[in-house]
């Protein structure tokens, strides 16, 4: 019937079933012979049928209507998977590939697009982008580069996490200046680590300070040592024993993701990938 559907949505188009026979590389009787068959099969008229040229009736028109975004979705689906390179090497970070990506595992083998780089901080994916060593990637806060197609994507917060022995993991949220207030966990060096520091240069932070490689910070936070700060996409996915984490009033760590790709045609055949699955 899909095929039938498509015909009626040329002839619609067309207001005749000679141009729509054309445009559709049929002959005019077959394509006639296909609506007759169709208005059969739906159990009403599509047309009325008159010597000056084709007349939708009134449902007729309301299936035009309803089915033409329809189709175009359709029509648009299939061209994405027919332009799209049939490998793509995506470049991600340690974060992405364990909590992000993963949601999405089904429809990007489907699209087979593999993880072949990986690096802490995204922006050292760009050049390797721009050299083509991968075709496309998720960068962090940085809306375009270069001559390279990107698009905005989401946006991750981060969460407070905090010891439960702390006065503070009692409460629904919390404020930043309350998080100030304790010791504060973050990461030697990278993006969340220059967020920190700026703020504490803000707020005049003089108290204690804590380096420590990235996926090492909860497990000094659950020993009471401190507060740090972790995106919310690995927060969802992940417990800690000792740890409360808590979503910050009025946040100022955040950071905002682009989809980026050497082509626009894979650019937008992956931003349908990462369409919201839920």
């Amino acid at each position: 019937m899909l095929q039938k559907l498509n015909a009626f949505i040329e002839v619609a188009k067309q207001r005749s079933f000679t141009k729509a026979a054309e445009s559709l590389y049929i002959s005019q009787p077959a394509l006639s012979k296909q609506m007759r068959k169709l208005e059969e099969e739906l159990g009403f008229s599509l047309f009325n049928r008159a010597s000056y040229g084709v007349e939708l009736t009134e449902k007729g028109k309301g299936m035009v209507e309803e089915l033409t975004p329809l189709f175009g979705h359709i029509h648009q689906t299939v061209k994405q998977y027919q332009s799209h390179e049939d490998h793509i090497r995506f470049g991600s970070t340690p974060v992405l590939t364990s909590y992000y990506l993963p949601k999405y595992y089904d429809k990007l083998v489907r699209g087979n697009l593999h993880v072949t780089v990986i690096k802490d901080d995204s922006k050292d994916l760009l050049p390797l982008l721009e050299k083509g060593e991968i075709d496309a990637a998720i960068i962090q806060d940085t809306p375009s580069y270069k001559t390279l197609r990107s698009s905005y994507l989401f946006t991750d917060h981060f969460i407070a996490a905090i010891p439960v022995t702390s006065p503070l993991s009692e409460k629904q949220a919390v404020t930043l200046e309350e998080c100030l207030e304790e010791t504060q966990i973050i990461p030697t060096e990278g993006p969340l680590s220059e967020k920190v520091r700026t703020v504490m240069r803000e707020y005049e932070f003089t108290g204690e300070v804590i380096e420590s490689q990235y996926h090492a910070m909860a497990g000094l936070v659950s020993l009471g040592m401190g507060i740090a700060y972790l995106p919310e996409m690995m927060v969802q996915q992940v417990e800690y024993r000792g740890v409360v984490f808590l979503p910050i009033q009025d946040n100022p760590f955040k950071r905002d993701m682009y989809l980026y790709a050497r082509t626009e045609e894979n650019l937008d055949y992956l931003s349908g990938l990462f369409t919201d699955i839920q």
